[in-house]
């Protein structure tokens, strides 16, 4: 929401949310209900939404939520904080999301539905793709591929070149030296070397 806020243009009408008593307050914003609202809400005219849930614990609720408002007719918005910096060639797709001191470099492409978070780095011609989580602090080195809804966590760095398949998951504060196959877990701190995990 203060994102939407510092980029200026947007009003916000309030929130939706499974476990917050509509009526409550935050940010000094209205909780309207639950996902219940959603229809109503359009039919009232409300067309943008954007997805305040990163998935850090299961990247699929952050789907699952897109996939809900888009059934709704809703659109999503490009959301990027004034602080972020990103190049003129890059291209932004729609609902991305890129945070607060985050940097995003030259010809980079980021799809839709990804998220840049805060002081992150997409190095230049770099792809992040549909719905995947670039966290807090993250470095990724120039050309580098990351697949659909995949989770870099928060401080990973990477070598340049190198592809991160669909459906990882990256823990903190791992270093990546190698491609990474769908689906591979990695955990926090290691470093992957494509063959095995060394502390």
């Amino acid at each position: 929401m203060e994102m939407a806020l510092a980029m200026g243009g947007y009003h916000i009408a309030g929130i939706v949310d499974d476990g917050i008593p509509a009526g409550t307050r935050v940010l000094g914003f209205p909780v309207l209900g639950t996902r219940d609202i959603l229809p109503v809400l359009a039919e009232k005219g409300l067309r943008l939404a954007a997805n305040g849930v990163g998935g850090i614990l299961d990247i699929r609720i952050r789907v699952v939520i897109f996939e809900l408002l888009e059934s709704y007719g809703y659109s999503f918005p490009v959301l990027r904080h004034p602080s972020a910096t990103v190049e003129p060639s890059a291209v932004i797709g729609d609902g991305a999301q890129v945070f607060a001191n985050a940097y995003v470099g030259s010809s980079a492409v980021l799809h839709p539905r990804c998220m840049v978070n805060t002081s992150a780095v997409v190095s230049h011609d770099c792809e992040i793709g549909v719905y995947s989580h670039i966290a807090p602090g993250a470095l990724l080195a120039g050309l580098v591929q990351v697949g659909e809804r995949t989770l870099v966590g928060m401080g990973v760095t990477t070598a340049i070149g190198i592809r991160i398949g669909s459906g990882v998951r990256i823990g903190n504060g791992a270093i990546i030296l190698a491609d990474v196959p769908d689906r591979t877990i990695i955990q926090a701190g290691r470093v992957w070397t494509g063959k095995a995990e060394t502390p």
